[in-house]
């Protein structure tokens, strides 16, 4: 599984690169926005530091042999959700 932690800016552009998920049979993709619980993390792709409480996203890629477990609650408070 591959695990990242994005800034705002990047995570937006990930995402639009994946409109609808994986393209590959058997791999997973999933997206978890939130705020940083503790400054001193870069984004994994751009390497602009992420201060603590900042947006980011965390981004996962899995697939089935190495299936996805939650991680993200370690690294970002997850936003809440409002149902429609």
């Amino acid at each position: 599984m591959k695990r990242e932690i994005l800034c705002k800016k990047c995570g937006s552009e990930v995402r639009a690169r994946h409109p609808n998920g994986s393209k590959y049979p058997g791999e997973g993709i999933k997206f978890v926005d939130g705020f940083a619980l503790f400054g001193g993390m870069i984004c994994d792709h751009c390497a602009e530091p992420i201060s603590e409480g900042e947006e980011c996203t965390a981004f996962s890629i899995w697939a089935d042999r190495a299936p996805y477990y939650e991680w993200e609650h370690e690294y970002i408070k997850v936003k809440e959700v409002e149902n429609e």
